[in-house]
């Protein structure tokens, strides 16, 4: 399983419950996530349509891609927090981002 750096992929910007935050497909090595920000799986329908089932600290199967944001999700007891809303907003870079831009505010 690769894993990739941080700093050197590219984003989608995304909303997930209203929560701004970054998607890549890719897995991010964890050790490579800037101070200040979590990093999440998210996870796949088992039907892989795409969806946002599941935000989880690691996904190993069905896994869509990986998040970061500047807060953490509430995880339920098993770990994950299932996302009601979501949607993409357009592309973004890890610095924009950590500087606080806001970028489109649709989905």
């Amino acid at each position: 399983m690769a894993i990739f750096n941080a700093g050197k992929e590219g984003y989608l910007l995304a909303r997930i419950d209203g929560r701004q935050v970054l998607f890549t497909s890719m897995r991010l090595d964890r050790a490579t996530i800037p101070e200040g920000l979590y990093c999440y799986d998210i996870r796949d329908s088992d039907r892989l349509d795409g969806s946002f089932t599941e935000v989880r600290p690691f996904v190993e199967g069905n896994h869509l891609g990986t998040i970061l944001c500047r807060e953490p999700f509430p995880l339920a007891e098993g770990g994950a927090y299932t996302p009601k809303n979501w949607g993409f907003c357009g592309g973004m870079s890890l610095e924009e981002f950590r500087q606080g831009q806001t970028g489109q505010t649709s989905a």
